[in-house]
């Protein structure tokens, strides 16, 4: 009985560490495709990558670190909820693609 109690601590602690080790999120690979659909790097920079007008929206390196999931997911919902003089406006999104994106930015840091 003892060995079985080790290895599934074993087990939930490598799947633990697996899952914090690449910090994918459910739908990150989505939002990945939402954020290029979108064109989102027009007016942003992230990495290596400057829109043509990055410096309306600025840089999105580390965003993940900063914001959490309800916070993104209210900014995209409605950006001067959040900071009220944001120059970006209110984006067609559906509640998924807000998600997913959401996802995405938080794998930013």
């Amino acid at each position: 009985m003892r060995k079985r109690q080790i290895v599934g601590g074993v087990l939930v602690t490598s799947l633990w560490l697996t899952a914090g080790a690449g910090t994918v999120f459910a739908g990150a690979e989505e939002g990945k495709k939402v954020f290029e659909a979108k064109k989102c790097i027009a007016c942003h920079t992230l990495g290596s990558e400057k829109g043509p007008m990055a410096k309306l929206g600025g840089p999105l390196d580390g965003v993940g670190a900063k914001r959490d999931a309800a916070w993104l997911k209210g900014y995209l919902t409605d950006p001067k909820s959040k900071i009220p003089n944001s120059k970006m406006p209110k984006q067609k999104l559906t509640e998924k693609e807000i998600e997913d994106l959401a996802q995405y930015m938080l794998g930013l840091k």
